[in-house]
């Protein structure tokens, strides 16, 4: 059985060579490229089954890199990386096709089940044009991405206040914190906290 050929993309050599040590070469062969325009001309030139890819790239952004695979060869899977996850990010992504993206905090626990499922075929849930915050936060928890699910409460907190429902705003901005808590993100939650109670 021939390995799975994934290209990943990142800047950072060191966070390339903990992925590469976390996820193995018995089942990948893992091609290295540190910035998009490399990717794009590797991805161009050879076939790969899917591509990891950082958002924070020098020069070419992960937007533009993912728009220009997307054109060269919009079969392939790519799966985005973020340091700092927001929903517009998310969201932009998934616009584009990616087949979807984590915070760099949770793929340990997320890649590899995200990576066999692009592998194996399966279908990503396509992202709403007007999302429901609370519905998507719930259905991230249920899939164990509590840092990505606090923050759609967050924002439905955020759209609550500004309805000037503010007890109902306060209640998903604690559920947004424990939920940043269980992913180990203590200083996304303080930044929560800040928010409770602020008309």
């Amino acid at each position: 059985m021939s390995l799975k050929k994934i290209l990943l993309v990142d800047d950072k050599a060191l966070l390339r060579d903990a992925l590469i040590e976390y996820l193995g070469t018995g089942d990948y062969e893992i091609i290295e490229a540190e910035d998009g325009e490399k990717a794009v001309s590797m991805f161009r030139d050879n076939d790969y089954d899917v591509v990891i890819l950082d958002h924070n790239l020098p020069g070419m952004d992960g937007y533009k890199t993912l728009k220009l695979m997307k054109q060269l060869k919009p079969d392939i899977p790519i799966i985005g990386l973020t340091g700092e996850l927001s929903i517009e990010i998310r969201e932009k992504y998934l616009s584009m096709g990616a087949y979807d993206i984590h915070a760099k905090s949770a793929i340990y626990e997320k890649l590899i089940p995200t990576l066999t499922a692009a592998l194996q075929g399966e279908k990503r849930g396509e992202s709403d044009e007007k999302p429901d915050y609370i519905q998507l936060a719930e259905k991230l928890k249920n899939e164990g991405r509590w840092e990505e699910s606090a923050l759609y409460l967050k924002e439905a907190g955020i759209e609550q206040r500004a309805r000037g429902k503010l007890e109902k705003a306060n209640e998903l901005f604690e559920e947004s914190i424990n939920r940043y808590i269980r992913a180990g993100r203590r200083s996304k939650a303080a930044e929560i906290e800040k928010m409770i109670g602020n008309g």
